[in-house]
């Protein structure tokens, strides 16, 4: 005979026991592996993209292009398994994928300016593209077009004037001309491609091919004269892994005495101050609608007006051309009346 069971409901209390251990260890075993990844992610230097990627789509700005996964990794929406499958956001945010391209270098064809403001379409304002060059001077100007190819990343496009005819220094013009696509070449060559394997340590391989440079640098004449002879590149420059991490707009000048074939200084020309900062303000809203100067004080323009690496100043027909490269750009206004403002020696 079996003994009295004294504890009817010792058995469910035992079962009770166990499902609770059970959800208890668990829990346990999925704190460590949440504590372990998060280990690992930080290990690989991965731990703030993976944050990125779990917060809210309020907090993540790049949401709307892809996605990152749980090891941190970005993958845009659509891509391919090949890296072919990457390309950019134009500045209309339309999204180009590399491999649909025909020519690379119709990714620099962009408009740099409203259309819709009267003063371009009837002459009055400076625009590019600008080829003013003119005939039967001392001197001509031929256009010269190249084009720099390095693996399947790097294309370097441009163009640039030759000076030909009798003028002092013609070399010291052509060499100065010159240097500025040589420039960047030299440094593609020597610094860019020195520092892809620090960047990427062991992967360095994997990933040389997919980063690079593809820039476009087109040199042109917007005045010329026996006095003075102005070039101007407008540089679109793209970097990074795929093409798509920064990019460089902007333009540099070089202005000529052509009577001693000398180099302008550019930033002593201008008699700069606050009330000319002010008034470029205004002269570029008016010319250039919505300006990007929205974004910076009184104090920032004068500083990029007598900074050399920002300020753009060339001659043209209407008169001369005078702006500033910034961050996310550059801007300029046409000043008919440049005169006015040439400091007085």
């Amino acid at each position: 005979m079996y003994p009295e069971n004294r504890n009817p409901d010792k058995g469910k209390y035992i079962a009770i026991g166990i499902i609770v251990s059970l959800v208890f260890i668990g829990l346990f075993a999925g704190c460590i592996a949440v504590v372990m990844q998060y280990v690992e992610l930080s290990e690989n230097g991965k731990l703030d993209r993976w944050l990125e990627a779990n917060s809210s789509d309020d907090d993540n700005e790049i949401s709307e292009y892809g996605y990152y996964d749980e090891d941190g990794y970005f993958h845009y929406y659509g891509e391919t398994d090949q890296n072919d499958g990457f390309g950019y956001y134009d500045e209309d945010g339309e999204f180009h994928y590399f491999a649909e391209e025909t020519d690379p270098k119709e990714r620099f064809n962009h408009s740099t300016h409203d259309e819709d403001i009267e003063g371009y379409a009837t002459g009055e304002y400076f625009s590019f593209p600008a080829d003013n060059r003119v005939e039967e001077l001392a001197y001509s100007v031929e256009i010269e077009e190249k084009e720099y190819q390095d693996g399947s990343a790097t294309y370097i496009y441009y163009n640039y004037p030759v000076v030909k005819g009798d003028v002092p220094n013609l070399d010291y013009i052509n060499d100065t001309i010159c240097a500025e696509w040589e420039s960047l070449l030299e440094f593609y060559e020597e610094d860019y491609k020195a520092w892809l394997p620090d960047y990427y340590g062991e992967d360095y391989k994997e990933y040389v091919d997919d980063d690079g440079i593809m820039a476009q640098l087109d040199g042109c004449v917007t005045y010329m004269s026996e006095d003075i002879l102005s070039v101007v590149y407008r540089e679109t420059v793209y970097y990074g892994e795929f093409l798509d991490y920064d990019v460089d707009l902007y333009l540099y000048c070089l202005n000529f005495d052509m009577k001693n074939g000398q180099l302008l200084e550019n930033t002593g020309m201008l008699d700069i101050d606050k009330e000319f900062a002010e008034e470029f303000r205004e002269r570029s809203v008016k010319q250039n609608a919505d300006s990007v100067l929205d974004y910076y004080d009184d104090e920032d323009v004068m500083y990029y007006l007598e900074n050399s690496d920002n300020l753009i100043l060339f001659y043209c027909p209407q008169g001369m051309e005078i702006g500033i490269n910034v961050d996310s750009g550059w801007v300029t206004v046409t000043y008919p009346d440049y005169e006015e403002y040439l400091k007085k020696f």
